[in-house]
């Protein structure tokens, strides 16, 4: 798996999101994690995990797996595809305690033998991740097939528009670009947004903010632009697809194109 992962990044078909993560923690603080565990008592209504088994399909940095192991989790397992996403989730790991009830490891939402093999889950959360696997209604179907009865699937994907075929052709141009070229087209990206806040009056040198979720603009900006594999839906095919899975809709937050709509279901 590592090497065809090398492969298709090599080839500019798929984006390398562990290395980003790992230099986005560079910058983390405690504002971060903070704002993580803020973030999911609001979206679950839950104050704590405790006694109950959570699952972070596809950990990236491993911010959020911190904020479920901080909020009591009894049982926590972090996996990613990308062993850079891992070796950052691991460092989470560390800055915990290396606690015995949190697990790192290194896997494909994709394969549903390994997913399976993992056992039933009270919250099965998966944020702007199951559109990057290159086989997205699969990658959905196995983290809905992890979600214990009276359990909790909360996922986020990207919105459907469009403008996607000009996105995707984005997205391309950014991976098969040489690393000038990347940062040429990260630099357009910036000094469009720093024109923007002019027009806003707001000082343009200040447009590396922190965003929702933790990451900051330029790691934000480069996940945008880099994130191949890229797949899209709406509430309507998200919803549908999961109650024909036993799933019941509890609320979405539906966002412009560009932007993740997040979904929240129970198993009844």
């Amino acid at each position: 798996m590592d090497n065809q992962y090398q492969e298709e990044i090599n080839k500019g078909t798929r984006f390398a999101f562990g290395q980003n993560w790992k230099n986005f923690l560079e910058t983390l603080d405690d504002e971060v994690l903070v704002k993580a565990a803020k973030d999911i008592r609001e979206w679950t209504g839950l104050e704590s995990f405790t006694g109950k088994r959570v699952i972070d399909i596809g950990s990236g940095s491993g911010v959020h797996s911190y904020a479920f192991h901080t909020m009591g989790a009894a049982e926590l397992l972090s996996f990613d595809y990308d062993n850079n996403s891992v070796e950052a989730t691991k460092r989470m790991l560390e800055k915990a305690g290396s606690p015995q009830n949190w697990k790192v490891m290194q896997g494909s939402a994709l394969d549903s033998n390994f997913t399976s093999s993992l056992g039933k889950f009270d919250m099965v959360y998966s944020w702007g991740v199951l559109h990057h696997t290159g086989n997205m209604w699969d990658a959905i179907n196995n983290a809905v097939m992890a979600v214990a009865p009276g359990g909790l699937l909360w996922i986020a994907i990207y919105q459907k528009g469009p403008q996607f075929q000009a996105d995707l052709k984005l997205k391309q141009r950014y991976n098969s670009a040489s690393p000038m070229g990347k940062k040429m087209m990260e630099w357009t990206w910036i000094s469009k947004l720093m024109a923007k806040r002019v027009l806003a009056g707001k000082n343009p040198f200040t447009w590396n903010e922190k965003v929702e979720r933790g990451m900051n603009v330029y790691h934000d900006i480069i996940d945008w632009l880099g994130g191949l594999p890229y797949e899209v839906a709406d509430q309507k095919e998200i919803t549908l697809f999961c109650e024909q899975r036993g799933l019941v809709f509890i609320k979405a937050n539906v966002v412009n194109e560009g932007g993740c709509s997040s979904y929240l279901f129970k198993k009844a």
